[in-house]
């Protein structure tokens, strides 16, 4: 068979959310990166393959929590390129941003296979990519195990651990007393679509039947249908195996699965009035989804008490919110009414994640981004949710690249670069919930005017609302409006930074789950700004352009900048649909 080598600074296995943010996250800061993923289509369990809508702090829908960086990018890019909401076209947006990248090399449907590793380093791993029929062997300075499973973790020898954890062990009330192998179960996922008129549905042979309400499992997952554009609305899913080996028994619970799942399906289409007659099945999912597994160890163990009291983590480098959300082991075919279908335990939203779960404790290179990061069971319970780990991927792949900068360890960019690290997210739009974000001098010490309204929180280091201590942290103006930067003596700017609003209390996840007869028409936030110009003053007092966009649809925009003046304006012309914008951060440097 062919061998391909390949030698890079970084390699990512696992193409989920969290991979594919840790892997352009990297190749953005300069480092050469591979990244292989085992599937045809990127996303993991958010991809068209198993159609899990994205979740990430909860909070509230009247908070601004929700995730940004990589991933909000990803998000408005899907409201600007998917108008129909199909999650084909949902596949090819997360395909493109991968392929953008210049320094990123990704290898679809490579499975990770096996490694070398040596003095507690892991040194190359290599990958079988069935269509091609290539085997490809990587060797890289530092890796990222996005994979969920921990292959890198297995591969390399590195301290992991699965199921719940004992009371005992990190001192969590909801922890059982002893530990359990027990895990959260896996899933596949029911869409329908609104005929508006009858639709039959004809069960397949090999699925179980449920005749009665008695006889059908108790606990699915149904919710109300077509209430509104939101994921998770108006499918459901069926969830099995969790006191099973989620990994090694992953076939056999698909199997269980669509037995199950269509035998539902079909008990509520043809046994009794569900209020679905007009309802067809759309789609079912043929790969399940995990939600657990192994976990990799770091030098902190994130525990259901980090997510409830919010250390105030120094080594802030992600933030999460989703309540810890225990599933039952027996998911679907739970029978006993007394017990809780979920354990649902409200936490501190937002929290932060340190960045010493985020690198494996006895692998000396090995960061993890994902559902394996360095957590208790409950931990992982409240960071599993994708958006989550899309913002740890991102964090990670960032620190990957400032471990190649400085050619040092992952634990050694914690002790010895961690405000870099902190200070690139936050360059990037990653928010570190308590952590004002650094403002360039130039902008600093500027002054800084408006033609209406006060501009001074353009450059206040918060790039988003705070609704708990009533700050807006933005300059509100409208189309035609205009601030400006005037500095002292002339200055040389090369960039220029902007955050929009892309309304971050929006109830749209990444894509539906229910389709209405006519559909979904998705468009960017109407809070973007869509159209707007930088000006430099001229030495004769003119204004000239010298930089522009007329077609945005991103809330962080970054421009190249190459001129000398003494003063600088952002110039709104339009919006995508509000009167007014709000414009939460403008720096030059």
């Amino acid at each position: 068979m062919k061998t391909v080598n390949h030698t890079v600074d970084v390699c990512v296995v696992g193409g989920g959310l969290s991979g594919l943010c840790a892997a352009v996250a990297a190749a953005r800061h300069g480092a050469s990166v591979l990244l292989m993923h085992d599937r045809a289509v990127l996303g993991g369990n958010a991809s068209s393959e198993i159609r899990v809508w994205v979740q990430g702090a909860l909070g509230s829908w009247d908070r601004s929590v929700r995730e940004t960086g990589i991933v909000e990018e990803i998000m408005l890019d899907c409201l600007r390129y998917n108008p129909q909401a199909t999650w084909s076209a949902w596949d090819a947006v997360l395909y493109n941003i991968a392929k953008a990248e210049a320094n990123l090399t990704l290898l679809l449907n490579c499975a990770c296979i096996e490694g070398e590793a040596a003095n507690n380093k892991l040194q190359s791993v290599k990958g079988w990519q069935s269509p091609s029929q290539t085997w490809h062997q990587v060797r890289a300075d530092v890796f990222v195990d996005a994979s969920g499973d921990s292959i890198l973790g297995q591969i390399a020898g590195a301290d992991m651990v699965r199921g719940h954890d004992a009371r005992g062990q990190y001192q969590e009330p909801d922890a059982p007393e002893t530990a359990k192998p027990t895990t959260l179960g896996n899933s596949i996922v029911f869409i329908w679509r609104d005929m508006g008129r009858p639709a039959p549905f004809v069960k397949p042979p090999f699925a179980y039947s449920y005749p009665t309400e008695e006889e059908a499992p108790k606990h699915y997952p149904m919710v109300k249908l077509g209430r509104a554009p939101n994921g998770g609305d108006g499918c459901f899913y069926a969830e099995l195996g969790g006191k099973l080996d989620t990994v090694h028994d992953d076939e056999a619970i698909r199997d269980e699965l669509l037995k199950v799942g269509l035998g539902i399906i079909d008990h509520l289409k043809n046994h009794g009035d569900h209020g679905v007659e007009n309802l067809a099945l759309e789609w079912f999912g043929m790969v399940p989804g995990k939600r657990e597994s192994w976990r990799l160890l770091g030098d902190h163990v994130f525990s259901q008490n980090d997510a409830v009291q919010d250390q105030n983590f120094e080594d802030v480098v992600a933030f999460g919110g989703w309540p810890i959300d225990d599933h039952h082991p027996d998911g679907s075919l739970r029978r006993d009414e007394a017990e809780s279908d979920h354990v649902w335990r409200p936490v501190q939203c937002p929290y932060g994640i340190p960045f010493r779960s985020l690198y494996s404790r006895n692998v000396e290179n090995l960061f993890m981004a994902g559902r394996n990061i360095s957590a208790s069971h409950l931990g992982l319970c409240t960071t599993r949710v994708m958006a989550t780990c899309a913002v740890i991927g991102q964090a990670a792949g960032t620190a990957a690249a400032v471990a190649t900068k400085h050619d040092c360890s992952p634990r050694q960019v914690g002790q010895r670069h961690l405000t870099e690290l902190q200070h690139a997210l936050q360059d990037d739009d990653c928010w570190l919930p308590g952590l004002p974000r650094q403002i360039a001098e130039v902008s600093r010490t500027a002054a800084l005017t408006a033609s209406s309204g006060d501009p001074q929180d353009l450059r206040n280091g918060h790039d988003r609302p705070d609704e708990d201590r009533d700050q807006l942290n933005a300059w509100c103006a409208a189309p035609g409006q205009w601030a400006e930067y005037r500095f002292d003596i002339p200055k040389k700017l090369t960039s220029c930074r902007l955050v929009f609003d892309s309304d971050l209390k929006r109830k749209w996840a990444n894509m539906p789950t229910f389709y209405p007869r006519d559909g979904w028409d998705t468009k960017p936030p109407q809070t973007l700004v869509k159209a707007f110009r930088i000006l430099a003053e001229s030495t004769d007092g003119q204004w000239r352009e010298v930089a522009a966009m007329a077609d945005n649809s991103q809330r962080l925009v970054k421009l190249d900048l190459d001129v000398e003046t003494r003063a600088v304006r952002l110039v709104l012309d339009q919006t995508w649909g509000n009167n007014q914008a709000n414009v939460f951060a403008w720096d030059v440097s």
